[in-house]
């Protein structure tokens, strides 16, 4: 943004307060997808107990130490994890509501 300037006027370059209402409406806009997204993942785990269930097992197979926070490294080995995910991005796309 601060290398962003007008095409039709060169001269022409993002004030400091347009700049930080840009970067505002960013963090807002992918913290409220992001925050949609959580929500309808554990709605969905919720109304589907078998789902739910399957996940469950397969994060406590993975992360056997719960006394030390999972990495990311962690979190990237749970495919079923992924699936979850990706199955409630397909249903309910967080940019169509």
């Amino acid at each position: 943004m601060l290398k962003a300037e007008n095409p039709d006027d060169e001269s022409r370059r993002l004030s400091d307060s347009e700049i930080v209402a840009n970067c505002t409406v960013f963090f807002l806009a992918g913290y409220e997808t992001s925050a949609t997204t959580l929500g309808l993942v554990c709605y969905h785990l919720a109304t589907n107990p078998d789902v739910q269930d399957k996940l469950v097992e397969e994060i406590d197979s993975n992360w056997t130490d719960e006394e030390k926070m999972p990495t990311y490294e962690t979190v990237r080995e749970l495919p079923y994890l992924d699936m979850v995910m990706s199955e409630t991005l397909r249903l309910c796309p967080p940019g169509k509501q």
